[in-house]
């Protein structure tokens, strides 16, 4: 598995270091024990966790900035893209977020096996989360397929800071770039680039948005538990 993950983040053109590569075999395994009898994802073998999930949260990596300090991964599931972000960036505070305690109950057991001093895992929803003394304190914001754009966004927009980045990343072919502009809008954010990258061994198409927050965020943005889903700006 060791030689597949090396030419696998070799073929994005990513440097990497042992240190590294050992602590995401580690999550490997502990990932594929955890799943044996607590389902965290749908793909089992480690073929795919490693391309599906580890590769495919790095293609993130060469859009974090060198002065980011602080990044907020809402909705990480089994830490997709935080965790794996969160081992290649020891110098950027993650706070990894998911609504699902099973899911929340392995990545602190992932980040205390691993001694990642840099995660803070969090069992919460957003709405409830953000605080005042949260509210537009995070340098980047991460989310990989959950929920629709217009939504996520109302998520994420109140926690980042201005001038931050927002990067969620989606399936090829969604279109959903075009019914988040009222969103985007109302969050006084903008799409800036939309980039478009290819696993390296099954060459599936991936699309990363760069979304730059221009101006602060409206407080009364999330809206209650439950509206952003059911009614999106």
């Amino acid at each position: 598995m060791k030689k597949y993950l090396i030419e696998g983040i070799e073929k994005i053109n990513l440097p990497y270091t042992e240190e590294k590569i050992d602590n995401l075999l580690k999550y490997l395994e502990l990932l594929v024990e955890y799943n044996s009898h607590t389902n965290l994802t749908a793909i089992r073998d480690k073929e795919g966790i490693i391309e599906k999930h580890f590769i495919d949260s790095l293609l993130v990596q060469e859009f974090i900035k060198e002065d980011m300090k602080k990044a907020i991964d809402i909705g990480t599931g089994a830490g997709f893209p935080g965790m794996v972000l969160a081992i290649y960036n020891p110098n950027i505070e993650f706070v990894l977020m998911d609504s699902v305690g099973k899911k929340t109950k392995f990545l602190e057991m992932v980040a205390e096996t691993l001694g990642l001093n840099n995660v803070t895992v969090i069992n919460d929803r957003a709405e409830e989360y953000i605080t005042k003394e949260n509210r537009e304190t995070f340098d980047l914001g991460l989310c990989r397929g959950v929920s629709k754009l217009n939504t996520i966004l109302e998520y994420m927009i109140p926690f980042i800071k201005v001038n931050g980045i927002f990067l969620p990343q989606k399936m090829e072919g969604t279109g959903e770039e075009e019914e988040a502009q009222s969103a985007l809008n109302i969050l006084n954010s903008t799409i800036e680039k939309i980039y478009r990258r290819n696993l390296p061994y099954c060459g599936d198409e991936r699309v990363i948005l760069e979304i730059l927050k221009k101006d602060h965020t409206d407080k009364k943005y999330p809206r209650r538990t439950g509206i952003p889903l059911k009614k999106p700006l």
